[in-house]
């Protein structure tokens, strides 16, 4: 007997299966067929008691008391080959045939007959009945490629097995008996005669009743076997890739996942007339980081549905920004509503310009990020360096950063780099996670608060509660007050048709040459991520995230459950005393001020320097001081004054805007801040460009001044330029090299800056 059951292999079926993937609800998502191209689904675990009373009745009415082998059966069978001449009955039990499949259903003889009960019975000394029943359904043949009860019955009947009928379940018990003779698609006489025996062996039994029985025998037959369902196949690939020939039970929301689904090929179809054939959402649980729908692209024939666009690596467009804003606030780098210069950048040629072509002197921080100006961001992030930013990314589960900081330099924060909507979706998730449970922690921060997102439910035990973050609370809680402000006048134009929505923080972004168009959304509950372009890579013009991803997007919010707004994590803020103008820590020359709520991390932030005193003529139209009027006569105001570069820009977009006047002439002043050199910045490299002739063209120098009045001397390398009024621009063609600028205005004052040519 220890020989016989060493000789019995462990398990008994070695053949390749079927991937399965099943909803949270264990609906059928979608089926991969095996690598030996059979539809053999995985063992069941379950069995209907239908077709288990089918089953034994057709096979093995003994089943239940024999030990693999029936000895009845065999006798009988016995005689009734020899009466005949040849094999007419079997007499196998179901545990034999078990035994024959898992031997490789060789070819019948007295031999054959006898291993198949040598393992009959090491099998029932080995296995429970209901595993044997099990593993016999799980591995019978069906017809075709077909194999075992759950492929046979979603092939013929289109639906698990445990939700067939009586006649349904006697349909499939009879089939292995003889599947290369009897198959739905032929000899279906002979079939329906095999199944009504069935039916009527169990009536007469008293296992079904009279109006079971005449409900069963008038069915009819399958016909034209059933697809099997395959609503995520982006899904079901990415999970074959690790999970090859099991079952997985995801945490996808079938409905949620169809709605989705056909929320994606309807805006395909309609994108398709500007030859845009890809879609992807994501849509994940914030609590869990548990995704409940899965589109990796559309089901229009347009689209290259190989291609999982949620994992591939796609240019992020702007949809990092709101994440450098929180880190900044959350490393005390700037307030929520900080100025940042938003004038002509030149970083080693990289020359950044926002969505609208045009300049605003000075922009504050939170409207940056809600109107997704670019100048701004690339000088937040200058500051608080690419390096920090990506160790940044890098924590909350950003995984694409594959080159080192000087790879992507200032670029990074415009789509520099490149992403998936997977990572990003997650990485929201996490921040969203992180805002909600940090005052039921106790105003802590739980080490499981960043984790990515997953595909099957895993209970998460860590959580070690800690008192500081990468993101602080506040800072998300401020991040996200940003993105979900109305005011998107930039590249979000269309912002108004969205602001009748439930409230949700969202950001768009749209890649260089127009190859990609995101939007990210949350809310307390659901973060939803969707990108809309070419899975090969071709740009469209016009495509923006705001006109093409934030719709779809805002489609998916509306079919999810409503949530309340974020939670403010007031013990996570301080109250500040801020310059209304400036958005710093206010001076004691700010006259403008509000108190209000900052986080934490932000009170020891720079004090407003734009706010000074300025001494005044009593008509106020001069600049005055001592050496040149009575102090008696002179006005001393408090004035928000910009830079000379910034303020060019910022006092057309802002009427109330008071210009500091010019100094009387009379007067004598050291102010080194009369005018400012904007193209090229120190210390940059310009490139000249070159013409439809191939030769170099000239580059064209600029210059900003507070008088209007005033005339600019220009020389280079010691070589007069020329002189320039009113509009300070002036034209010239450097040789390669490094060269320095000077400018003297018609007081004496003078700016330098050196810049190579390229």
């Amino acid at each position: 007997m220890i020989a016989l059951h060493i000789w019995v292999p462990r398990p008994l079926f070695k053949s390749s299966t079927s991937t399965i993937i099943y909803d949270k609800n264990n609906i059928l998502l979608g089926a991969k067929i095996a690598t030996d191209d059979q539809w053999r689904f995985p063992q069941t675990d379950t069995l209907s008691n239908k077709y288990i009373e089918c089953l034994i009745n057709y096979e093995d009415h003994r089943f239940r008391y024999h030990i693999g082998i029936d000895i009845i059966s065999l006798a009988r069978a016995a005689y009734h080959d020899i009466k005949k001449g040849h094999i007419v009955e079997g007499g196998s039990t179901i545990t034999m045939q078990l035994a024959r499949m898992a031997r490789g259903n060789q070819s019948r003889n007295i031999i054959q007959k006898i291993a198949e009960a040598l393992w009959a019975f090491d099998i029932e000394l080995s296995y429970s009945k209901d595993d044997i029943l099990k593993m016999y359904a799980s591995n019978a043949p069906f017809g075709g490629n077909i194999v075992g009860i759950s492929a046979a019955s979603w092939r013929y009947f289109g639906r698990e097995a445990t939700e067939l009928s009586w006649a349904e379940c006697a349909t499939l018990a009879v089939l292995p008996n003889s599947p290369s003779l009897i198959h739905v698609g032929r000899n279906r006489n002979a079939l329906k005669e095999k199944r009504d025996n069935l039916l009527k062996t169990i009536y007469e039994k008293n296992i079904i009743s009279e109006q079971e029985y005449n409900l069963a025998i008038d069915e009819q037959l399958p016909d034209i076997p059933y697809s099997i369902p395959n609503i995520a196949p982006q899904l079901l690939a990415s999970i074959s890739q690790t999970n090859e020939g099991e079952t997985v039970k995801t945490t996808i929301d079938y409905h949620i996942q169809t709605l989705v689904q056909q929320m994606a090929d309807r805006y395909s179809l309609r994108y398709k007339a500007n030859y845009i054939d890809d879609i992807a959402v994501l849509v994940a649980d914030v609590e869990t980081g548990n995704v409940i729908a899965y589109v990796g692209n559309s089901r229009q024939p347009s689209a290259t549905m190989l291609v999982d666009n949620i994992k591939s690596e796609r240019s992020t467009g702007s949809v990092l920004k709101p994440i450098l804003y929180a880190a900044m606030m959350s490393d005390g780098e700037t307030t929520p509503r900080m100025l940042f210069a938003d004038t002509p950048l030149n970083i080693n040629g990289f020359t950044p310009q926002n969505f609208s072509k045009t300049f605003y002197g000075a922009v504050h921080a939170d409207e940056a990020v809600t109107r997704s100006l670019n100048v701004p961001l690339v000088r937040m992030l200058s500051q608080y360096n690419t390096g920090r930013f990506m160790a940044v990314l890098k924590s909350l589960g950003m995984t694409t950063l594959h080159y080192s900081e000087d790879h992507y330099g200032a670029a990074i924060i415009l789509g520099g780099a490149e992403g998936t909507l997977w990572d990003i979706v997650g990485m929201y998730a996490s921040l969203s996670r992180r805002l909600n449970r940090f005052t039921a922690n106790g105003n802590k921060y739980s080490s499981d608060d960043i984790h990515p997102l997953q595909l099957t439910d895993k209970k998460r035990n860590e959580n070690k509660l800690e008192n500081k973050a990468t993101i602080s609370a506040s800072s998300i809680w401020h991040a996200y007050k940003a993105m979900s402000a109305l005011n998107r006048p930039e590249e979000e134009a269309d912002w108004q048709m969205f602001s009748s929505m439930k409230q949700v923080a969202w950001k768009t972004g749209t890649s260089w040459g127009s190859r990609d168009a995101w939007a990210i959304g949350t809310t307390t509950k659901y973060v939803v991520g969707v990108w809309v372009g070419n899975s090969s890579g071709e740009g469209r013009s016009g495509m923006t995230g705001v006109g093409y991803a934030a719709p779809l997007m805002f489609d998916v919010f509306s079919i999810l459950d409503n949530s309340e707004w974020f939670k403010e994590p007031l013990d996570d803020m301080e109250e500040m005393v801020i310059c209304r103008e400036s958005g710093c820590i206010a001076s004691q020359t700010c006259d403008k001020i509000d108190t209000v709520l900052i986080p934490r991390q932000c009170t020891d932030t720079k004090v407003c320097s734009f706010c000074r005193l300025v001494h005044l003529s009593t008509d106020k139209r001069w600049q005055v001081n001592s050496t040149c009027e009575n102090t008696s006569n002179i006005i001393t105001e408090s004035r928000f004054i910009l830079p000379t570069a910034q303020e060019y820009y910022y006092k057309s977009h802002n009427s109330s805007y008071q210009p500091l006047p010019p100094m009387r002439n009379d007067c004598r002043t050291e102010s080194k801040d009369h005018f400012a050199i904007i193209y090229p910045e120190h210390g940059t490299s310009i490139a000249l460009p070159r013409g439809f002739d191939g030769e170099l063209e000239q580059v064209v120098l600029k210059a900003v001044c507070r008088d209007p009045k005033a005339t600019l001397y220009w020389h280079m390398d010691d070589i007069f330029l020329g002189e320039t009024s009113g509009i300070h621009e002036i034209a010239t063609k450097p040789q390669a090299g490094t060269h320095t600028l000077t400018i003297i205005d018609n007081n004496g004052n003078r700016k330098t800056i050196i810049f190579d040519v390229k």
